[in-house]
């Protein structure tokens, strides 16, 4: 499949990349449908905002539709037209509970310190 992949400071391609497969019960695999390169990607490509790693696939809002689901995921079939936020959150914290799921605290790998976790960003945001 092809995807916006980062190389560094100014340095973005559209390249072929490894199809996604499922590695945890609560993950979907989407196709896209229709997504574009946001704001906050620019700073990724300006070099004003640290921690990226070369190879990341760039992009974390789109429409899609869900190609597969893992076993634990009850509220999506495969068929369903969705959209992807820039943010993930675990559905289950008391920020996600109260609907703030960009400020979860349990999405993000590095911690809660390490603030919000999304797609396609620095080492930092968890990708």
């Amino acid at each position: 499949m092809k995807a916006v992949v980062w190389h560094g400071e100014g340095d973005i391609r559209l390249e072929e990349v490894r199809e996604p497969v499922i590695q945890d019960p609560h993950v979907a695999i989407v196709r896209i449908t229709r997504s574009a390169i946001c704001g906050t990607d620019l700073h990724f490509i300006r070099g004003t905002m640290t921690g990226m790693k070369e190879g990341t696939v760039l992009g974390h809002e789109a429409v899609a539709v869900v190609t597969e689901v893992g076993a634990a995921v009850r509220r999506f079939s495969p068929g369903d037209r969705v959209i992807v936020c820039s943010t993930m959150s675990c559905g289950a914290c008391r920020h996600c509970r109260a609907g703030h799921t960009a400020q979860c605290d349990v999405a993000n790998p590095n911690g809660p310190q390490a603030g919000t976790c999304f797609f396609g960003g620095p080492q930092s945001s968890g990708p």
